[in-house]
């Protein structure tokens, strides 16, 4: 039994003609003298390899040359091919690379590296008809058609050429892989697909709409992402807008309810700034306006203990606010990323409002702060008695 990978190396030695049918091959080694002989001795391998000599092959030796004809290999074995447009003339290699081959004009095997760059873009070309076959109704691998419905049903043959695989790139390919891959709406995804190859192709003549779709691929991976954004927003912009503004405007309530819950006691502030200034009097023994001075001093301390702790909880109020917004503007941006740039700005106004908010309840916090002090001075210098010796 013969292998192609046998062959390969027989095909490397062989000088082919024009039309690849014929060639003078140079035995350069021992390992294609070897084949050589071996396909003179078995009949059934030289049918398979579709090799025969001209000149006889016992008097082939390493460095000598002999006159052959060359014609298709056994299906199963590998491919002989001119060029990959010959390659490319079977149906079936136009939707899946054959197992074995060799190209005559280019000097390329199927195992050969590094891979020159027609090959390259015929491979990338077959991932993107393995993607494409997510979007087709039917795809048959024999005669390299795909059928594809959409406004109308659509037939298209997959043929191309070298030259139609100019505009192809992995990056392009790999760009539409992750929109018809991807689980996310991936029905929906299909039908876009599908429906715009319909309007790229059905102008174009039928022989040629694979060719065409391959030379504006660019444009037709575009025209998949734009019609999926436009049935995205469609599909979600209510439900995303109505949760959006109700989130909102909780979180506007939650924010102004922290001001609100302790804003009696603010107004308090400037009441107890009066009576510490107007209240206390000077106080030179331990009489009845020592009493009224320390009365006022611990009024104002009670006073400022109290609201200093409503003030820390509002604080604390803000921060678990802030804290679940921005897991609710994670969410809108990893759930709703087509839309979330619409929301996303409220979120922000709402950030600034805690922000200021905070600042608000640090400076009252630091008034309340500064106020006991003061008053405690003020205690201080209009009070001669300490206040442990009229006890």
């Amino acid at each position: 039994m013969i292998t192609f990978d046998q062959l390969i190396p027989l095909y490397r030695s062989i000088a082919f003609s024009d039309d690849g049918t014929e060639g003078r091959l140079t035995i350069r080694d021992h390992s294609v003298l070897e084949t050589v002989r071996e396909l003179d001795a078995s009949e059934r391998a030289s049918e398979d390899a579709a090799i025969a000599f001209k000149d006889p092959v016992s008097l082939a030796q390493i460095g000598s040359s002999l006159d052959v004809s060359i014609g298709a290999p056994r299906s199963g074995l590998g491919q002989l091919a001119l060029n990959l447009d010959a390659l490319l003339a079977s149906g079936r290699n136009r939707v899946q690379e054959p197992p074995r081959f060799y190209l005559i004009k280019d000097h390329f095997a199927y195992n050969d590296s590094p891979v020159i760059d027609g090959v390259h873009r015929y491979r990338t070309v077959l991932r993107f008809i393995h993607a494409l076959k997510e979007a087709a109704a039917f795809l048959d691998p024999y005669q390299g058609e795909m059928l594809f419905l959409g406004p109308t049903r659509l037939a298209v043959p997959v043929n191309y050429r070298l030259a139609d695989l100019q505009g192809v790139t992995p990056a392009l390919v790999e760009e539409f892989e992750a929109f018809v891959f991807q689980k996310v709406h991936k029905d929906q995804k299909e039908a876009i697909a599908s429906s715009t190859l319909v309007e790229t192709c059905r102008a174009t003549p039928e022989p040629d709409r694979f060719a065409h779709l391959l030379r504006n691929l660019r444009e037709f991976v575009t025209k998949c992402y734009d019609s999926y954004r436009l049935f995205a927003s469609e599909f979600s912009y209510e439900k995303i807008r109505s949760k959006a503004e109700e989130a909102i405007g909780d979180y506007a309530s939650k924010i102004h309810r922290t001001f609100h819950d302790i804003q009696n006691q603010v107004l308090g502030i400037p009441v107890a700034t009066v009576v510490v200034a107007t209240q206390m009097k000077v106080a030179a023994e331990c009489d009845v306006n020592f009493w009224a001075n320390l009365a006022v001093a611990l009024g104002a301390t009670l006073f400022v203990v109290l609201l200093t702790f409503a003030v820390s909880n509002q604080i604390m109020t803000l921060s678990s606010i802030e804290r679940d917004l921005t897991r609710q503007k994670t969410k809108l941006s990893s759930d709703y990323t087509v839309v979330s740039a619409e929301f996303l700005p409220l979120y922000g106004k709402l950030e600034t409002r805690i922000c200021m908010h905070s600042v608000a309840l640090w400076g009252i916090g630091a008034c309340c702060i500064a106020g006991v002090v003061l008053t405690w001075f003020i205690f201080a210098q209009l009070t001669t008695p300490k206040p442990w010796a009229c006890f």
